[in-house]
């Protein structure tokens, strides 16, 4: 690091030919640094590395002490892409981090990528020995060799930083503002939608019956057309907690009919609030509400599996017939995993796990626990 000097203001005006941002500077092959992330920008003279969190705190580092440089490209262990830089010995009276170093080496590490451009600059800007011109004559035969490049100075460098930091600001407000309109037209929509359903349930004999499938399709995509509210039922828990269960039962009825007749609690709570949109539940309610399923005389009930998995699932489908079913499908397998029937059902594993070992409390499978994994097999001794 004794290659490296502190940058003093009011330095001459100096070409910027590249920046690139979240570069580290490493001495040697230590892993760690004080300079860990900044703003590396490449002139004609030299680099000028400003840290992120202190743009004032800046590091010098000028083309006459580079020896040669390589790149290397991110790999699954590095940080990000680097460029090793090999430097002679600094002239006497820099004034650096440190004033002696064992390393002749120092590492720019590019986190955000970029390195690529930054090291085909860096590389030609000191074959060319471009810190030999003066500012002047740079600057001039630097406008004539390529037109992308511009005469800035340091505070040049220092605006555009500014420049940035305002950018990103600006962006997430913005974003934060978009954010909030949605959410008022999100309930401009639910309570378009609750208005639109009460028109329809008021105007049965003026409306065809396909019209009204075709509005309520409308409204379903758009989550719940009316959903069920804790304000509504101020006092009255058991009432809120069975009309939600009807409102589960609705929704979730198809999907767990066709999907092996059972749906974990999570899933279900997941379910349930993408359907409703901006009228969010909270997982106690959702329990409260799929206990209250075996009062409402719904096809639904909550089933709690000996390890304590809770489920909801289809009241036709009793403990004997999911062990029968789960003791046909070994069966025909002769052998079979978690992964295998949850394949087979269209069903979580964590479900399908707690199939196999309810069959296996029933002694109707057994189980070989080795290298491949758990696997069940029919039990041939219960024949």
């Amino acid at each position: 690091m004794n290659r490296l000097s502190w940058y003093t203001p009011g330095e001459s005006t100096e070409e910027l030919l590249c920046q690139a941002g979240h570069v580290g500077i490493y001495e040697g092959d230590l892993k760690q640094t004080q300079f860990e992330q900044g703003t590396a920008s490449l002139t004609m003279q030299r680099i000028i590395w400003a840290d992120s969190s202190d743009p004032d705190r800046r590091l010098v580092l000028h083309h006459s002490l580079v020896i040669s440089m390589e790149k290397h490209h991110k790999s699954m262990f590095s940080k990000g892409g680097k460029i090793v830089v090999r430097l002679e010995k600094p002239k006497s009276g820099n004034v650096g981090p440190v004033n002696s170093s064992q390393y002749d080496t120092i590492r720019l590490v590019f986190r955000h990528g970029g390195e690529d451009d930054f090291f085909k600059k860096y590389e030609d800007a000191v074959r060319r020995k471009t810190w030999q011109r003066s500012s002047s004559g740079s600057s001039s035969s630097g406008s004539r060799a390529s037109s992308n490049l511009r005469s800035v100075g340091i505070s040049g460098i220092e605006r555009r930083l500014a420049e940035n930091h305002q950018k990103t600001h600006e962006t997430i407000t913005q974003a934060f503002d978009d954010m909030s309109k949605l959410m008022e037209t999100a309930r401009e929509m639910v309570s378009l939608s609750k208005s639109i359903s009460e028109k329809v349930r008021s105007r049965k004999g003026e409306i065809t019956e396909d019209e009204t499938i075709a509005f309520k399709s409308y409204l379903l995509s758009l989550g719940v057309s009316d959903p069920v509210t804790k304000s509504t039922f101020v006092g009255s828990d058991s009432e809120y907690f069975q009309r939600l269960a009807k409102e589960i039962t609705d929704v979730l009825y198809e999907h767990i009919k066709e999907n092996g007749g059972m749906c974990a609690l999570p899933e279900v709570y997941c379910r349930i609030n993408r359907a409703r949109g901006m009228e969010l539940l909270s997982p106690e309610d959702v329990m409260n509400a799929c206990g209250a399923l075996s009062r409402i005389n719904s096809p639904l009930e909550l089933h709690r599996f000996p390890s304590g998995v809770l489920v909801v699932q289809l009241k036709t489908a009793s403990m004997e017939s999911t062990v029968a079913q789960t003791l046909d499908f070994v069966s025909k397998l002769n052998r079979a995993s978690a992964n295998e029937l949850a394949e087979s059902l269209g069903i979580t594993v964590i479900l399908a796990r707690e199939r196999l070992l309810a069959a296996e409390e029933s002694g109707l499978i057994c189980r070989d626990d080795s290298i491949e994994g758990l696997l069940f097999y029919p039990n041939r001794f219960m024949e």
